[in-house]
């Protein structure tokens, strides 16, 4: 997850899909409203597509740092701010703009 400026404006958007979906699945007069599924089902491939293609990755050189609406990127500077439990939260600093990204990761035995 990505948080910061970007992330609030880019799950904003997600969230409102799946507010669209809510609405429809709601105000129809049947008892399953297709459009309400659609649409809902339209939020769980954007919610899918976020969460398996936006990863940050360390290489030899440097760390790619990947958003789902965005090219690949090349970060040259990655700070760990914070560490708790599974939960990382990282600084990352490419060419442009500076990112705050949350990381969730898993022991692995």
């Amino acid at each position: 997850m990505f948080l910061g400026t970007t992330g609030i404006i880019y799950y904003s958007w997600l969230l409102i899909v799946l507010l669209i979906a809510m609405i429809l699945g709601y105000e129809g007069n049947k008892a399953i409203s297709i459009p309400g599924i659609i649409v809902g089902l339209i939020f769980i491939a954007l919610a899918g597509y976020t969460w398996y293609f936006s990863y940050l990755q360390k290489t030899e050189k440097d760390y790619l740092f990947k958003l789902p609406y965005r090219n690949q990127v090349h970060a040259k500077k990655v700070f760990l701010l914070k560490k708790w439990h599974n939960f990382e939260i990282y600084q990352v600093r490419s060419e442009f703009q500076n990112y705050s990204i949350l990381v969730i990761s898993r022991k692995k035995k």
